[in-house]
This record gives C-alpha cells, structure tokens and sequence, in this order.
C-alpha cells in the first residue's frame, strides 16, 4: 500500500510579503516583526523563559556570547541556538518539511535577514561552543560503555552539583589520591585524569562547567600503603590540602591497582580513615562524577536526599555490598565499584 503523502503547507499572501520585504529591506523592520520571522517570543516572555533557564537576561547572554563566548554553558549555548521555547524548534523543523522548497528557502533567507547583527555574532558563538560539546561527548562515547553511561546519568539526579557551588567559602572541590613515586605512575595518572574528562563529558546538558572547573584530584607521593590512613588525617588536621576536598575519604594506588590500568576495569582504591571496612574498589571511569556525587551525598540534609535514587545512603559498607555483586566479562565476580548494573 502507498502511503500518502501530506499536503504542502503554503505561505499566506501577508507573511510572503513581510519575508520579501525582510530580505529586500532588513532595517524597515521593527523588533515585533523580526520576532514574527525568527519566531523569538515577546521580549518579556523571552526574558523571562532566558532567567528561569539560565538566571540572566536575553541581552545579558547575548553580550556574554559575544564578549566571553568560551564561556558559554551548554545550556547557554543550546537556548542561543535553539530558541528559548523548547518545543518550537522541532515544530518549526515539521512544518518546513511540509513547505515547498521555495517557501522553505524564503523562510530562511528571511529569518537570515531579519536576525540582528548581534544576534548572528552570539548564535555563531553559541554554536561553535556546541560543536565542541559534541566532539568531546563522542570522545566520552567511545570511551564509556552504555552501562558506564546509565551509571553517570542516574548519578546525575544526586543534587551533588548544587550542594558544591553553594559552597562559597571554597574554591576547589575532589579527591586527595595518593601515589607511589617508585611506580611507574605517569601513564596511569594521565588515564585516570582522561576517563573523568570522559565521566565529565557525556552528559553535557546535566553538567555544570563551574563544577567541573572546581573539581580536582589532588596527588600526593607516598611509598607506604600502610600508613596512608594517618598520613591523610594528618594532613586533613594540618591543613596540608586545599580547603574543598573530601575530608572523610581518599583514594590511593598501588600496584596491584596499578596492574589493572591495562584490565578492562582499571580501579583505584577508595578508603576512609574513620571506617573499619576494607579499602573499595572504584572504578576510575567513575571517580567523577558518580563516585563524588555519592560521597558529596553524605552532606546532604535529610535522610531521603542521602538516600535517593539509590538503595542505600553512601556509607563504604553500603559500597562495598554493591561492589560485590559486580562481575567482568567473563561473569567472574570481581567487587569493583560500580558494578555494571545499577546496584550502587
């Protein structure tokens, strides 16, 4: 059976003549009209939907895409692209489809037209920003398996990125990770610092570029595995750390995690200096932000938000009863945390 095709849609006589008029003419337009085409709201509405997206105004984002373009959040830079009411871009893209391709080619030389000099500058930016949003989550995508991607994105209903920047006082926030100076550790600490690039980067529309410029790992040499528990509560006590980073846990490595760098699970350990439980496993696709995003959870007020979306509140325990269910590809158990289900 054929299917049959819709009808096309076509361009009253009115609005013809305004898109020719645009593309002849652009400046006899007035800011009502050049909305009418570019399909932007009125100015309060807009400046209100750009607040409650992205807490400034229309103008003030178009100056920061101008002036500071680099700097755009993903969510700045999609509202600057897309428009400011979520559903008209996929609406707009269904009724082109339907036009004639000379209607359709009117309608973008048109909007073209009638879209300000400013407003072409900050979209240009707006989308050179994405581009590279983009390249960097297809890195992340060949880097991630789906279930490293399902374990990060569930991670992200965690309130842990607001908790972190309502913490004015500090500058920084992470992880102290020790290391031995007599490993070989170079190579793994730059596969380490990749895969959070990569847990950082997957989800762009879900991560704060504040956040991720304040995280860090902090490295410290040290060559006795264990004396590591005193060693950081001895530099917690003393301030030896910036003020930002975990005070109730750390991570370290040795050279049986160091043997894992080339394993299809490489890991570091997780240990608390005030637990009796055994140091964890972790998975270093998931020291951020799924790691961070459950111990920041312990601050968090009530018992539900410590709690919620998981099963269990974030103690090491409650890890290591996760970790425990995690197997390798061959279905052998191997008690690294995340296993590859969401059982965190």
């Amino acid at each position: 059976m054929n299917k049959i095709s819709e009808p096309l849609t076509t361009l009253d006589e009115a609005t013809q003549a305004l898109y020719n008029r645009a593309i002849a003419d652009p400046s006899s337009l007035t800011d009502r009209e050049r909305r009418i085409i570019t399909h932007r709201p009125p100015p309060q509405e807009e400046d209100a939907l750009c607040r409650t997206a992205c807490e400034q105004s229309v103008s003030e984002l178009v100056t920061k895409a101008i002036q500071k373009g680099d700097s755009l959040t993903w969510k700045e830079a999609h509202l600057l692209s897309a428009g400011f009411v979520p559903s008209q871009a996929g609406r707009l893209l269904s009724e082109r489809v339907r036009m004639s391709e000379t209607d359709r080619d009117l309608t973008h030389r048109a909007a073209a037209a009638a879209t300000t000099e400013e407003m072409e500058v900050a979209q240009g930016n707006a989308r050179a920003v994405l581009t590279r949003f983009h390249a960097a989550k297809g890195e992340a995508l060949k880097f991630l398996k789906d279930s490293d991607m399902q374990n990060i994105k569930y991670a992200m209903n965690v309130p842990w990125q607001e908790h972190v920047l309502g913490l004015t006082e500090t500058t920084v926030c992470g992880l102290v990770i020790f290391i031995s100076d007599v490993l070989d550790g170079a190579s793994f600490k730059g596969q380490i610092e990749a895969a959070m690039r990569h847990g950082f980067n997957c989800y762009p529309n879900l991560t704060n570029k504040a956040v991720v410029a304040k995280f860090t790992l902090y490295w410290v040499e040290d060559n006795n595995p264990r004396a590591l528990r005193d060693r950081f509560t001895s530099m917690r006590d003393g301030n030896s750390f910036p003020t930002g980073l975990r005070s109730d846990a750390f991570l370290y490595v040795d050279q049986v995690a160091m043997r894992s760098r080339d394993t299809a699970r490489p890991f570091v350990w997780l240990w608390e200096p005030n637990e009796t439980a055994v140091p964890l496993k972790v998975d270093i696709k998931h020291i951020a932000p799924a790691l961070f995003a459950r111990l920041t959870q312990r601050d968090l007020a009530t018992e539900k938000e410590r709690k919620w979306p998981y099963r269990d509140t974030p103690e090491l325990q409650h890890l290591h009863r996760a970790a425990n269910r995690s197997s390798n590809t061959e279905g052998e158990l191997d008690g690294i945390w995340p296993p590859a289900h969401r059982l965190m």
